[in-house]
């Protein structure tokens, strides 16, 4: 077990991509300090009677309730092939050969996610606490108050870092769209305990991942005390466009107090955890599973089947198809038939939808359900060596890159083809540049991270926020240019660093 943990926690802690989470932490929690104005509000409760983030007790409050959705999304990206190392280095096919402890090496594997997922927590609980102390003092600064709603964040932790590693030995669940799947389980497993309008059932108070369902009993129990009146209005992540901020009273909440089925919910969901690293080691597979490869199948490609003599009349035209097959199976290449036919009834969908249907349900549904195809755009070549094979030939790589942008363009402007029949002319170039922007940053993404894992979890962010009334797409005619511009920057950005001479090849 201790073998298991070290190797595991060496080899994730030194790569770039946890470094980076660490960096990404340390700025998104100064974003999540709670403002009493601005465009963008933490958490919004009651404006038309309340002050809104006045005092030091919305702080723990708003930054725990946005990073109880964060960190499990960042667990299931960030740790989630921490058995499938093991298997593409060649170490479970030598340990299956012998008579080694399976427990004992699932639970190494537990704890190394679990310390790496605790570091992650202390970063946003340090950090936090200074940004809390330095904006609003220590005249309304409870220690207990402001601890509570991070503690309650652990149990989750626990059952987030046992999850990944027991959806990594199911059949079916161990590659790319197994990592969607979660993603979207637990985002729709927040979105349904999340909900201060309706008292959740009890398996939605045992799985409360994020901790939002004693959050928001708090906040009600702090309202009804405060006013004598019920919750009418709350928000996680509000645009202040969309909300009259009237009121005029404080709000402090108290200090989190849990109940015994509480606790007993925590409990649960801890064994239930453990449950799983245990039903994990009976469920590794006896034989060794080879991943396939597009690097295998790469030699076999026209060009190297022709004869020696005809080798160097007819190379260039071999290598010109090879690398257009190489972008459609790059791009379709990590999804079922199935899938795509379901891609193409959500964009039927959006065709018949009404405005209203397209830019609050059916859009982001489309581009939700297409992650795993943008996902593939760069981090896919990355991974199976083809980006690297690539560069042994004239031109191969700025080639490739060529087809692999036209190919993510030209999907990201099919998809949007229904929302720029129903939206105004001075919207459609808006629209236009954000589609053309989206496949570029992804292919840079994932040909920087090399992991495909980076991308599904931005485009979850980036929706989410959406659906949640941060202006990120162009249907909104107050705040059109802004958004416009930076997406331009960032689409000739992108497109001028894919094409930088010496960022590439990457070393995996």
């Amino acid at each position: 077990m201790k073998d298991s943990f070290q190797a595991t926690f060496r080899e994730k802690y030194r790569r770039m991509s946890f470094v980076a989470l660490c960096i990404a932490l340390i700025f998104s929690v100064s974003l999540m300090i709670p403002r009493g104005s601005g465009v963008m509000r933490a958490i919004i409760v009651n404006p038309d009677t309340y002050q809104q983030a006045n005092n030091a007790s919305w702080a723990s409050i708003s930054v725990s309730f946005m990073m109880g959705f964060f960190l499990p999304l960042i667990g299931a990206t960030f740790l989630r092939n921490t058995i499938r190392m093991d298997r593409d280095s060649g170490t479970m096919t030598l340990f299956l050969t012998t008579k080694f402890s399976k427990l004992n090496y699932f639970m190494g594997k537990f704890l190394s996610n679990l310390c790496l997922m605790l570091i992650f927590w202390l970063i946003i609980l340090i950090f936090s606490l200074i940004g809390t102390l330095l904006k609003f003092g220590q005249t309304t600064f409870n220690p207990g108050q402001f601890l509570m709603p991070f503690l309650i964040l652990l149990p989750g932790l626990i059952f987030v870092s046992a999850l990944t590693i027991f959806t990594e030995v199911i059949p079916g669940l161990r590659g790319r769209l197994g990592t969607a799947g979660l993603v979207a389980f637990l985002v729709i497993l927040y979105a349904a305990g999340a909900n201060y309008q309706h008292t959740p059932g009890h398996l939605l108070r045992l799985f409360n991942l994020s901790g939002s369902g004693y959050l928001i009993t708090n906040i009600k129990q702090a309202v009804v005390q405060s006013s004598g009146k019920p919750l009418t209005l709350l928000k996680v992540i509000g645009a202040s466009t969309s909300t009259r901020y009237t009121g005029a009273h404080n709000l402090v909440f108290p200090t989190l107090k849990l109940t015994g089925l509480d606790f007993l919910n925590m409990g649960l969901l801890v064994l239930l955890g453990i449950g799983l690293v245990v039903l994990a080691a009976l469920l590794l597979e006896r034989r060794p599973i080879s991943a396939y490869h597009i690097g295998r199948w790469e030699m076999r490609l026209p060009a190297f089947r022709l004869p020696a003599k005809r080798l160097p009349a007819m190379e260039m035209n071999g290598i010109k198809h090879s690398q257009f097959y190489i972008s459609s199976r790059l791009l379709t290449g990590g999804v079922t038939n199935y899938w795509v036919l379901i891609i193409m009834i959500i964009w039927l969908w959006n065709w018949g939808s009404t405005y209203s249907g397209l830019i609050h349900s059916a859009f982001p549904i489309l581009f939700l359900a297409v992650i795993p195809l943008f996902a593939d755009l760069g981090a896919g070549g990355v991974q199976n060596d083809v980006y690297q094979w690539l560069r042994t030939i004239p031109n191969g790589q700025r080639r490739q890159t060529i087809k692999e942008c036209l190919a993510g363009i030209t999907l990201s402007i099919f998809l949007v083809l229904p929302a720029l029949s129903k939206v105004p002319a001075f919207m459609m170039v808006a629209l236009f540049i954000w589609a053309v922007q989206l496949p570029l940053a992804c292919q840079l993404l994932g040909r920087l991270t090399g992991s495909k894992r980076p991308v599904q979890l931005v485009i979850v962010l980036f929706f989410y926020l959406y659906i949640n009334g941060a202006p990120l797409l162009p249907f909104d005619q107050s705040g059109l240019t802004l958004p416009t511009v930076i997406y331009l920057v960032i689409g000739l950005g992108s497109l001028s660093l894919l094409f930088f001479p010496k960022t590439y090849p990457i070393k995996k």
